[in-house]
C-alpha cells in the first residue's frame, strides 16, 4: 500500500470517527440544569457547545462547526463560558500572527543587522588584502623603474651623454 494509499485511509478514518462522535455525543440537559457551564465542561467537553440564542447545549465538531454552530448562528460558547467561540478564534489567530511576526522579525535581526557586521569585517579584510596588492605592485613598478633608470645611466656614461646638467642641450 502507498502512502497516498494510507493518507487516503487515515482520512477517511478521522472524518467517519467525528461524525460518528457527533451522532452519538449526548449533549442533552435537563431544563433545571441547563447552563453553560453543565454543558462545556465535565465528560461533554470538546464535544457539546451552549447556544447562547436558544440556551441548548448542541453537539459541536471542532472541526466542520469552527465558524457556526447549526441551528444556533455565530453566538456560541465552545471552550469556554467567558468568551464565545468567534472571540476565541480571533484571539488564536491574532496571537498566531503576533508569533509569526516575532519569529520574522528574529530571522530578519540575525541574518541582516549582525550578518552586516559581519559583512563590514569581510569588507574590511579584502579591502587591506586589496591594498597590500597595490602597495606590492607600486613597489615592483617603482624597482623595475629604477633599474631601467640605472640602466640608461650606464649607457649614457658609455657613450658620454651624460651631462651635470640634465637640461642642457646635447650637441
Amino acid at each position: 500500500m502507498t502512502t497516498r494509499g494510507i493518507l487516503c485511509a487515515l482520512l477517511v478514518l478521522v472524518t467517519c470517527t467525528n461524525v460518528l462522535a457527533q451522532l452519538f455525543t449526548d449533549c442533552t440537559l435537563s431544563s433545571t440544569t441547563a447552563s453553560c457551564k453543565s454543558c462545556i465542561n465535565g465528560t461533554r467537553a470538546g464535544k457539546c457547545a451552549w447556544c447562547k440564542e436558544t440556551e441548548k447545549c448542541l453537539p459541536y465538531n471542532p472541526v466542520s462547526d469552527i465558524t457556526n454552530l447549526p441551528n444556533c448562528g455565530e453566538d456560541f460558547y465552545a471552550s469556554n463560558c467567558v468568551v464565545n467561540h468567534r472571540t476565541v478564534i480571533v484571539g488564536i489567530a491574532v496571537g498566531a500572527g503576533l508569533i509569526v511576526i516575532f519569529f520574522i522579525g528574529c530571522t530578519i535581526w540575525c541574518c541582516y543587522c549582525r550578518g552586516r557586521k559581519a559583512r563590514a569585517r569581510k569588507m574590511q579584510q579584502q579591502e587591506d588584502e586589496y591594498q597590500s596588492q597595490r602597495d606590492a605592485i607600486a613597489d615592483k613598478h617603482q624597482a623595475s623603474r629604477s633599474e631601467r633608470e640605472e640602466k640608461h645611466d650606464a649607457i649614457r656614461m658609455k657613450y658620454g651623454l651624460k651631462k651635470s646638467n640634465p637640461y642642457e642641450r646635447f650637441d
